[in-house]
């Protein structure tokens, strides 16, 4: 097929917008289509500073590509933030993930931090799943919120940018309706002002579907990870994957089905369960690290983890 708005060959077909683009058309669809969402939820007021976490795949890769583009025409400065997580599993994974966010941060000519887990916290996440007995994905998703906070704060960013989809969100919404968790939902939007740090934290593509955002890196030839992480392939078992299989299968009956969904829970339903249902948090200082914690604890739940880390590894206390 050509190409809705020129007689190139299309690479891609948008059935809810009923377009079909090339490659050149395709970048300029999604790069209007996110500085639109960022203008519309708030991304960009006030914001000089953006932090990208970059984990390596399709998704961070290609955000960290379209903010890098936006950046030189609405004029904030990038600057790519990645974790080498200390997840081998015999196949190099993390320091594989390191390697392709590295070549895109230095092909885009952007600073950048790589914050090893093991040499500055004293454990991986390898470690975290042989010495927790949580599941082994909520240990990593606590070390990367807080490490990326953390980094977002001393590299003075005003927002810290994370590459969730347009399907990443509509899961995140139906897995909430149906386990009926009404506090995280009531938590879950596109822009999350500052808590317990100074940087807002920005989902800049949470509006833009997974095959678009595939499309753009593919045509681009943009370098990135297609295999998952080799310890949550059981992640989430199969509810959480039936549910992405429904949405998805929904979404090619009734094209815009994810969208429309997502943009009404944001745009009506989140705001009343938020006045219902979060409340605010007193801070106080975590008595390890310093950094901020919800009053009444006297150990932020990243430094509780290294601890008990530490514990089960036998060394007294952590730095």
């Amino acid at each position: 097929m050509k190409c809705s708005k020129c007689d190139r060959d299309a690479v891609i077909r948008i059935p809810y917008a009923n377009l079909y683009l090339c490659k050149e058309h395709l970048n300029e669809y999604l790069e209007e289509r996110v500085e639109r969402t960022m203008r519309k939820y708030g991304m960009l007021k006030g914001v000089k500073r953006i932090a990208v976490a970059v984990s390596g795949g399709k998704d961070s890769t290609s955000l960290l590509h379209i903010l890098h583009r936006l950046s030189q025409r609405l004029g904030f400065e990038v600057i790519g933030v990645t974790i080498d997580l200390g997840i081998d599993s015999g196949r190099a994974y993390s320091s594989r993930s390191v390697e392709v966010a590295v070549k895109n941060f230095e092909a885009l000519r952007v600073p950048y931090r790589v914050v090893s887990l093991k040499r500055e916290y004293g454990f991986t996440v390898e470690d975290a799943k042989r010495g927790l007995r949580r599941p082994v994905c909520s240990s990593c998703g606590l070390a990367k919120r807080y490490v990326l906070s953390q980094v977002a704060e001393e590299e003075k960013a005003d927002a810290l940018a994370t590459g969730h989809n347009l399907n990443d969100m509509a899961q995140f919404v139906m897995m909430g309706y149906y386990s009926g968790d009404v506090e995280n939902l009531a938590r879950l939007e596109p822009v999350s002002p500052p808590k317990f740090y100074s940087h807002y934290k920005i989902k800049p593509l949470f509006l833009t579907y997974e095959k678009e955002i595939m499309t753009f890196a593919l045509v681009n030839g943009i370098p990135f990870m297609i295999e998952s992480c080799p310890l949550s392939w059981r992640v989430g078992g199969t509810t959480q994957e039936a549910i992405r299989r429904k949405l998805e299968e929904m979404e090619e009956q009734i094209p815009g089905f994810m969208l429309r969904l997502v943009e009404t829970f944001v745009n009506k339903v989140r705001g009343p369960l938020a006045e219902k249902y979060v409340r605010e948090e007193e801070v106080s200082k975590c008595k390890v690290c310093g950094r901020p914690t919800v009053k009444g604890r006297d150990i932020c739940s990243f430094c509780a983890m290294r601890l008990k880390l530490a514990k089960s590894q036998g060394v007294s206390k952590v730095s």
